[in-house]
């Protein structure tokens, strides 16, 4: 042997490798209600109900979610989000110049999608992962 790779050994290996990064990008189902709960996680930790509701196009979503358990206006905190070609989506909540909250997540697969939400400086401060499910 000279050393030499071959053109399709190496375009097999180009594909193969790119496979699992493919198999990462999920996109939603438009439409869809997707549902989670961010557990409390000390003595001082709220439980807070998360809700991401997809768009007809897909291409954003509403996130909301709840300080606590109890689901009213009062204690209700939501932003639209962009959703990428990836499946990714971010967004953060200012007032002025302050940072309140953040959540950064990607879709799992259509119906399913997993979700930081960061609490700054509002509702008890404690944040976490969050999955997120279909409603129905």
């Amino acid at each position: 042997m000279s050393g030499k790779i071959s053109i399709p050994a190496t375009i097999a290996s180009v594909v193969l490798l790119a496979l699992p990064a493919l198999g990462l990008a999920a996109l939603p189902k438009k439409g869809s209600l997707l549902e989670g709960t961010l557990h409390d996680s000390g003595v001082t930790a709220l439980t807070k109900p998360v809700d991401l509701k997809v768009a007809p196009t897909g291409k954003t979503a509403r996130f909301t979610w709840w300080c606590g358990k109890q689901q009213t206006l009062s204690n209700r905190y939501s932003i639209t989000v962009a959703i990428k070609a990836d499946g990714t989506f971010a967004g953060t909540n200012n007032v002025g110049s302050l940072t309140v909250w953040t959540v950064k997540g990607r879709f799992l697969s259509p119906t399913s999608a997993r979700a930081s939400l960061r609490l700054i400086s509002i509702c008890d401060a404690k944040g976490g992962l969050v999955t997120l499910k279909s409603a129905s």
